[in-house]
């Protein structure tokens, strides 16, 4: 009974309309379960869990994947779980998840592999093995490439810029982004153009050219809060607070990077949490007040460890140092 009604709903919910809300995807994901449509079960948790995950609700993700893994094992559940686990800073259990997702997933399904190797490229550049990041990205991008998914290659192009940023080769970063943007433009993928535009921002302010990162920050910010991507937008307060500590309006920075840990602790990403703790840090350690920031600090430094972010973790490893000698000195 439970499966005659799964299959009528989602044929009238799904099938034969242009949409669905989610109250009604999620009631035909509950009579799956509960009929064990495995097929059904697959196809909502999949496509709802994406949509979650672009809302930054990444628990309730967990829980609709997690639930649907009872009843069947699937390449592409395990995937979006990984995901959302990685955003929550669970590395290990991201891997796990990652790694079945590898296994299970059939050679002939080259879209959900280009995803797998393309995440794993995300865990193996957070552990700094950078090596093995660029070329699981590299085999991500030639899948993308020759099944003609732009969507994701503009995504693995990002994250290869990301990768040549951060070993100072700045040219090449800027044309990766360069031809992640352009594809996000032409396909209309407004997240995807959120996130490059904050990352050449970034470049921009590391290169002083503060009005032109204001410009491409502001751009980003707006986008992330027409579309409800809570996520991007305290990426972005966390980075307009860094212009304005640079300019020494210090309340207002530590205003808005207070704004984003907010946020980042509402929708679990611990690894925005870590970032702002560490930037916050900073500021108070500018400010002279030194306890505040070694105990800020030592909060990022805690979570870096925990995910594995050796970068993160060696950035805040050596700010404490530096703290410690002012301390010494003083």
């Amino acid at each position: 009974m439970y499966k005659q009604a799964t299959q009528l709903l989602y044929r009238l919910w799904c099938e034969e309309v242009e949409s669905s809300t989610e109250a009604q995807t999620l009631e035909i994901h509950r009579l799956a379960l509960l009929g064990k449509d495995e097929g059904i079960a697959v196809k909502i948790a999949s496509s709802l869990a994406e949509h979650l995950r672009n809302q930054s609700r990444f628990r309730e993700a967990i829980h609709l994947c997690k639930s649907t893994l009872e009843i069947t094992k699937n390449h592409n559940v395990l995937n979006e779980i990984a995901c959302c686990e990685l955003q929550m800073g669970e590395v290990d259990r991201a891997l796990n998840y990652y790694q079945q997702a590898l296994n299970l997933c059939p050679a002939e399904d080259e879209q959900e592999l280009a995803s797998i190797y393309h995440h794993l490229g995300i865990l193996k550049d957070d552990k700094g093995e950078v090596d093995e990041a660029i070329a699981l990205y590299n085999q991500s991008l030639e899948i993308t490439e020759r099944i003609g998914n732009v969507r994701n290659k503009a995504t693995t192009l990002h994250q290869l810029g990301n990768i040549y940023l951060n070993k100072g080769e700045v040219d090449k970063a800027i044309a990766l982004y360069n031809q992640s943007l352009e594809i996000d433009e032409r396909i209309g993928d407004v997240q995807g153009k959120a996130a490059t535009l904050h990352c050449l921002g970034n470049i921009y302010l590391n290169k002083g050219e503060v009005d032109e990162a204001i410009t491409l920050y502001n751009q980003s910010l707006e986008i992330t809060e027409r579309i409800g991507y809570v996520q991007g937008k305290a990426a972005m307060l966390r980075c307009l607070g860094r212009i304005y500590a640079d300019k020494g309006d210090v309340d207002e920075a530590i205003a808005l990077l207070n704004l984003s840990l907010e946020i980042n602790e509402r929708i679990g990403n611990i690894q925005g949490k870590a970032a702002t703790l560490y930037q916050l840090g900073i500021l108070y350690a500018n400010k002279g007040e030194v306890d505040e920031a070694a105990a800020l600090l030592n909060l990022s430094l805690e979570i870096a460890e925990r995910i594995g972010n050796i970068q993160g973790k060696a950035a805040t490893l050596n700010f404490l140092e530096y703290l410690r000698q002012q301390r010494g000195s003083g």
